[in-house]
């Protein structure tokens, strides 16, 4: 056995000068890990296998010293092993850290519009954003506006009930005004399912089509053109209330991340007021623009 081991400690100390020049040319060529560089390669190669190497010989040679050529094939062999080895066993164990972080990461924002609207404590904003979805849905039509909403305000509640206990002055009065946002907010998405209601029986496609048809003139092609000019018009509109949708959500976003900013510092009353009124404001404006 420890002929075994001095030849092993011998044929590592001779492979570990040339996986050092081929690491420092390529470092991934001779290194498992997913950032490799030289300085890791210098490290390995030049520094702690030969220790190794040298240690184990030393240890090896209370019998006298006599390295097998096993022990010696074995020891030119083991780096063409254990790299390749390594490099599998750090990717399943960095696949699986971070599938596990993923799956945190779901659970975390684990939320589901259709799902969350089936519970029996579900408030009416939740119930009013997915009959929407459902109305979208039948339109084919950005269908993710209203899931995008619900995601935002499932991530606002979570963060105000962390802030606030139910029963506080402060939680009250961030309810009434996200309420009151996503009250206009629905009112607005009401407006577009219009919209595309219309569009729908305006037929741009049979519209354009029509026109196409050099047969069609006079009264019948002025009234596809009127017919046609409704329908950039009405698709305009529609485009207005998406931008209007994004800087609602940015809104509600920059709101949620400045109560975040707040629950971990020593925030005072004044702070939360500012942020609550930045958002009354954009309420205010939201409001009139309905």
């Amino acid at each position: 056995m420890l002929t075994f081991l001095q030849g092993f400690a011998i044929g590592l100390a001779i492979m570990s000068g040339p996986w050092l020049l081929a690491g420092l040319f390529k470092p991934e060529w001779v290194l498992p890990d997913l950032r490799p560089n030289r300085f890791k390669v210098f490290l390995r190669y030049g520094m702690a296998i030969p220790f190794a190497s040298l240690l184990l010989g030393l240890t090896s040679l209370w019998g006298g010293f006599g390295p097998s050529l096993l022990g010696w094939v074995s020891g030119l062999g083991a780096l063409f092993l254990a790299v390749p080895a390594e490099r599998r066993i750090r990717r399943f164990l960095f696949q699986r850290q971070a599938q596990r972080s993923s799956k945190q990461h779901r659970e975390q924002l684990d939320v589901n519009l259709e799902r969350d609207a089936d519970d029996p404590h579900a408030d009416q904003v939740i119930k009013q954003l997915n009959a929407i979805r459902a109305q979208l849905v039948k339109l084919k039509v950005n269908v993710e506006v209203p899931e995008r909403f619900y995601s935002r305000y499932a991530k606002l509640q979570a963060v105000l009930s962390k802030r606030f206990q139910a029963e506080e002055l402060a939680m009250q009065r961030s309810q009434t005004l996200l309420k009151d946002v996503y009250k206009s907010s629905l009112k607005q998405m009401d407006s577009f399912i219009d919209i595309h209601q219309q569009l729908q029986l305006l037929d741009l496609n049979y519209i354009q089509r029509q026109l196409s048809d050099p047969s069609i003139k006079g009264i019948a092609k002025d009234a596809l053109l009127q017919r046609q000019q409704l329908a950039e018009t009405l698709n305009l509109e529609s485009n207005s209330l998406l931008a209007e949708f994004e800087k609602t959500l940015t809104a509600l976003d920059a709101t949620r991340l400045k109560l975040s900013e707040l629950g971990r510092s020593s925030a005072s009353d004044k702070d939360l007021d500012q942020v609550l009124a930045a958002l009354e404001k954009f309420n205010q404006r939201l409001t009139h623009y309905r």
